[in-house]
Parts: structure tokens; C-alpha cells; sequence
């Protein structure tokens, strides 16, 4: 099911240049798309926009995509434009009607920026996991290497000495200050 296909074949070229690698990097965020439309199904029962029965419906089966996708069994056929269309094309193969209106009161773009944000806000958390990792081990070796010393330099000079240590916390420091 594609949103653009009117019946007609589309030119294999042309497809291949507007769709691109979307399906490979859908399946990357289709996680945080399951997410986002948990929270939109959610909101669209609280205002009204669906009934409590479809909202929580929606929500059952968005729980299963989910379940599906952690266990890497979710996938993006080629007759699916992307992650949008074959989420939309489940829930409304369970619940009719109702699945189709998961896309009521937000668009295509919304839905993408949001899902890339709920991405790189799990990225960001654990590259700072990464990062207090190396951080640690920087300060442990800046202590056992206290004593090792070596030639300071400013400006192609000799200047004070320095030592392995004081280079390993300054390292340390620079990524603190990156990091906050």
C-alpha cells in the first residue's frame, strides 16, 4: 500500500530515486514510530478525536507491532512505501476503520521529526554511558600515571614539565565539558 499509488505503475527508476533506502532505515525507527503513535492514539481518545473502545484497540494492536518489531519480525515489504504506511496497513487489516485513524490530526513530517528525535534521544543516552566509561578509565590512568613525566612545551618551547597523568585529566575534563 502506497499513499502515492493511483492504479498506475510507477517508472521502476523513479521509484527506486524518491524511495531510496527509506524501507532499510525505516525499520531503524520504526521502534520510536510504535512510540509516537502509542502517545497520539493516547491524546486522540483524551480530546475526543476516536472513542475510549477505538483508542484502546489502537493501542493493543500498536503494542503488538511493537512486540513484532522487538522480536525482528517486522518488516517493510517493497509494496509498503515505508514504516507509516505498513503500521497504518496492520492496524487497519485488525481493526478496519479505526486503524486508519491513527494518522488523524498529525502528518507524514510530524510523525518523521518525532520519531528522529525519540532516536537520537536513545543514541545521545547511551553514547554518555560510552563516554562516563571513558571518562573513568582517563581519570584511572591519569592516577597511575601520575609519575610518569614528560617535557611540557608552549609555543615550540620548553616549558614546565608535565606529566602522562596530567594529560590523561585533561583529556577527561574536555569530555565533562562536551558532555554537559
Amino acid at each position: 500500500m502506497k499513499l502515492w499509488d493511483k492504479g498506475q505503475s510507477t517508472d521502476k527508476k523513479i521509484e527506486a530515486f524518491t524511495v531510496g533506502k527509506d524501507r532499510e532505515l525505516d525499520l531503524i525507527l520504526a521502534k520510536y514510530d510504535v512510540q509516537a503513535s502509542m502517545a497520539h492514539a493516547q491524546m486522540l481518545a483524551k480530546v475526543g478525536l476516536v472513542s475510549a473502545e477505538e483508542g484502546d484497540a489502537l493501542l493493543k494492536e500498536l503494542r503488538a507491532i511493537a512486540k513484532s518489531i522487538d522480536e525482528g519480525k517486522f518488516t517493510i515489504e517493497k509494496d509498503f512505501e515505508d514504516m507509516h504506511s505498513k503500521i497504518e496497513y496492520l492496524l487497519t487489516e485488525k481493526l478496519g476503520d479505526t486503524g486508519k485513524k491513527i494518522h488523524t490530526a498529525r502528518s507524514r513530517n510530524d510523525q518523521v521529526l518525532v520519531d528522529v528525535h525519540l532516536y537520537l534521544r536513545e543514541e545521545i543516552k547511551d553514547m554518555r554511558s560510552m563516554l562516563m566509561e571513558l571518562f573513568d578509565l582517563l581519570l584511572e590512568l591519569s592516577q597511575e600515571h601520575k609519575e610518569v613525566l614528560l617535557p611540557g612545551y608552549t609555543h615550540f618551547q620548553v616549558a614546565m614539565p608535565s606529566s602522562f597523568g596530567m594529560w590523561f585529566s585533561a583529556y577527561a575534563e574536555s569530555l565533562i565539558d562536551d558532555m554537559y
